[in-house]
């Protein structure tokens, strides 16, 4: 998802009267800055008051003083349709339109699409705000029935089911029958999205009468990326590429270690949305200061986003709801500081190399929401991508392939059978199990299944390194009895003592397997399950592990590179253009006085950085060994992009 066009660096601005011309002053000064190319103003069109209010009329009047504020620039200027359906906040005056219902009964302040009136006041308000013929629009992540909200089981999505269905559910008999019948759960799911695509429809012909070019975005979110695709079309002029704004913000998230499990966050949003599409990443620091988000987060999280696929962001550098200009003076300052690095890495055309965690080519049904729960529990996230070991997220894997907990759920016999009969794979031990429920236990070497029996005390591998047991209670991450089939070799031991000065110890079972496939692919299962919980979770975090890890990665062929060392660093690997890429960071709160890369470092002929500038930057190299040792340091959260050329 390459491209040498300019990133979309759209910025959201309140418009708050009494500083008009201070927020049209510091728009201008963005936009001289490079921070931004476009600007879109927030229009609350939510309906209040009962009669509603005539918020387009207040609104469209504000919207054109402050446009006139900005005066005479090429810099397209919309409108932030930022509630529709409703976020939710009570306003003083609620309007009597039909409400969502959510599952329990609860009626939040969130209109059903459904309702006839209440598309009708949507709709006259978009018509007005068109005519204003600002230069595009974009609507709101309110805009949705899943997130936060589990459906709407409203008298009127009700009556529409049952008379489209034959059945006569109430409330009540429909939640709970949808948690049991999932080809239910996909017809009422099949409702909601298309009561949403006909309201997207009421906007979209509001906008036609004034002008049927004019662009109009969407902002999905995560778990509601399903209904996206199609929201986003209807949205959309004729012939004008889907642009969707994903639902990756971080969120008053700082902390550096979940950056692998938003990683694949983000990877999964990018992966339900058609090849083609122009994606917006959402570096929002709400609450807009910098005691919610650092301005060094807002820089990983675009840094990242655009490497995954992203080719702009929606900025809100201002606080929505007042004036404190401080507030995002330093977020200003790093994006005029590396537009020119994020402009670079969307042009750096990355094929991502290492270990690979597959995601579904379509995504999976997860409605009702408290059903389903779209794991994070993978070894790319909770391992990999702890100790320094490439990986990615794709839909299309080759090389080495690394399976965890759920993983086996969301693909499809065909797709796991094409997996272990040609690629190298890794699985833990719920992976194991997961697989040899569906049959798989020839593919992959052995029987295997969950294990009740005896305390596993601890694993012994080949070259004698001891690695505690993972002790957990969660049903979905035990342990895994292995028992292997010919031709399957054991890589370490599982081990129980009686008690912790016991001298005698007893063989239980594998603790990892290997197997050569037929094919030409390779099998490798850790009994150990990936588990983020707890001290369980150090089963896996160890060096120990490492070193098994990185000796079954190399009987799978080997990796590209991997970071030596006890040091918590996030490594993506990949090429481009002739160059080996690395991006690396920093996920504790050590930092790493110089770079280490073990790989082929006797073919590296030169090591470059990419600086803010968007400029590579040649940096010293020395070569140890199988290692790169580069004189370039890593600080927590500070993102690195190296280029390495290799001789031939």
């Amino acid at each position: 998802m390459s491209g040498k066009s300019p990133l979309e660096l759209l910025n959201i601005v309140p418009m708050l009267p009494e500083h008009r011309e201070e927020l049209a002053a510091d728009t201008l000064d963005l936009l001289r800055r490079g921070c931004i190319n476009r600007t879109a103003f927030i229009l609350t069109l939510v309906p209040e008051g009962n009669p509603p209010a005539d918020k387009a009329k207040v609104l469209g009047e504000r919207f054109e003083q402050f446009r006139a504020a900005l005066g005479k620039t090429d810099m397209p200027v919309g409108i932030l349709i930022q509630a529709t359906i409703g976020h939710g906040w009570v306003p003083n005056t609620p309007s009597e339109f039909q409400r969502i219902v959510l599952p329990d009964g609860e009626r939040p302040y969130m209109f059903c699409p459904l309702d006839e009136a209440f598309r009708a006041c949507i709709g006259d308000a978009v018509r007005r705000l068109a005519a204003l013929r600002p230069d595009f629009l974009m609507v709101d992540d309110d805009f949705r029935l899943l997130t936060g909200r589990d459906g709407c089981f409203c008298p009127l999505h009700l009556a529409r089911f049952n008379r489209e269905q034959g059945t006569a559910y109430d409330r009540e008999t429909l939640a709970a029958a949808l948690g049991k019948d999932a080809a239910l759960a996909a017809k009422y799911d099949a409702l909601l999205k298309q009561s949403l695509i006909e309201l997207a429809g009421v906007i979209r012909r509001a906008v036609d009468e004034t002008d049927p070019e004019m662009p109009c975005s969407f902002c999905a979110c995560s778990r509601d990326m399903r209904h996206a695709p199609e929201i986003a079309r209807i949205l959309a002029a004729p012939g004008e590429p889907l642009t969707i704004r994903i639902n990756n913000a971080r969120y008053l998230n700082e902390s550096l270690r979940t950056v692998p499990e938003w990683l694949m966050f983000t990877a999964r949003q990018i992966a339900a949305c058609p090849p083609g599409s122009r994606l917006l990443a959402e570096p929002d620091t709400f609450p807009h200061n910098r005691y919610s988000t650092s301005a060094a987060m807002m820089h990983l999280q675009l840094t990242c986003s655009i490497l995954e696929g992203c080719r702009g962001g929606k900025f809100w550098l201002s606080r929505s709801g007042c004036w404190e200009p401080e507030s995002g003076r330093l977020y200003r300052d790093t994006l005029a500081r590396n537009v020119r690095f994020y402009q670079a890495l969307a042009e750096l055309p990355v094929e991502w190399t290492g270990a690979a965690t597959v995601l579904p080519e379509t995504p999976p049904l997860n409605f009702p929401l408290a059903s389903r729960s779209d794991s994070n529990r993978t070894w790319s996230t909770q391992v990999l991508g702890k100790m320094g070991i490439p990986f990615h997220f794709t839909t299309s894997p080759g090389g080495i392939v690394t399976l965890a907990g759920s993983d086996c759920d969301a693909l499809s016999d065909a797709q796991l059978n094409e997996l272990f009969s040609r690629h190298n794979c890794l699985l833990d031990g719920p992976a194991a199990v997961a697989a040899c429920e569906r049959g798989f236990g020839p593919a992959i070497g052995v029987a295997a299944e969950a294990w009740n029996g005896k305390p596993v005390t601890f694993e012994l591998t080949r070259d004698g390194n001891r690695i505690p047991a993972a002790a957990t209670n969660d049903r979905e991450a035990r342990f895994a009895k292995l028992t292997p089939l010919p031709g399957t070799e054991e890589l370490s031991k599982f081990y129980h003592i009686s008690s912790g000065v016991s001298p005698e110890k007893e063989y239980m079972m594998p603790g990892a397997t290997f197997r050569r496939i037929p094919g030409g692919g390779r099998i490798a299962v850790i009994a150990s399950p990936v588990t983020q919980y707890g001290f369980a979770a150090f089963s896996m975090l160890n060096q120990s592990r490492k070193a098994q890890l990185l000796e079954i990665f190399e009987r799978f062929g080997g990796l590209p590179w991997h970071f030596p060392g006890d040091d918590e660093i996030l490594l993506k690997t990949g090429k481009a253009e002739g160059y080996e890429i690395a991006l690396l960071i920093d996920l504790s709160l050590d930092d790493v006085p110089e770079v280490r890369l073990a790989g082929p470092a006797e073919k590296a002929a030169s090591v470059e950085t990419l600086l803010p500038d968007g400029k590579w930057e040649p940096a010293q190299f020395v070569r140890d060994g199988g290692e790169l040792r580069i004189s370039r340091a890593l600080r927590p959260l500070r993102p690195l992009v190296l280029r390495i050329k290799l001789n031939q």
